[in-house]
């Protein structure tokens, strides 16, 4: 009896998706996104918040900027985040 080896390729996966809370600069509206990396964030936030333009990411909590992924990947499940627009600032 012979022995078969059976290899079976999957292609990368793709990091899943991580759930996050994002409020506009008057935290008047606040929403639940899940994304697995910084850019596709920022880019569903766009879509959520129906924004076109250059955003900041920072966090609600202290109004630390959000910029690298590195940092992004550094933080935890259901962060809360506070998208601002050209010339909003963390309050």
């Amino acid at each position: 009896v012979g022995a078969v080896t059976k290899q079976t390729l999957f292609p990368p996966l793709m990091p899943a998706g991580r759930p996050f809370r994002v409020s506009n600069a008057s935290r008047s509206s606040r929403k639940g996104i899940v994304a697995s990396s910084l850019q596709e964030l920022i880019s569903k936030t766009l879509d959520a918040f129906l924004i076109s333009g250059i955003v900041i990411l920072v966090l609600e909590e202290d109004g630390t900027v959000v910029d690298t992924e590195e940092f992004f990947q550094s933080l935890d499940d259901n962060t809360h985040f506070m998208v601002l627009e050209k010339g909003q600032k963390w309050t």
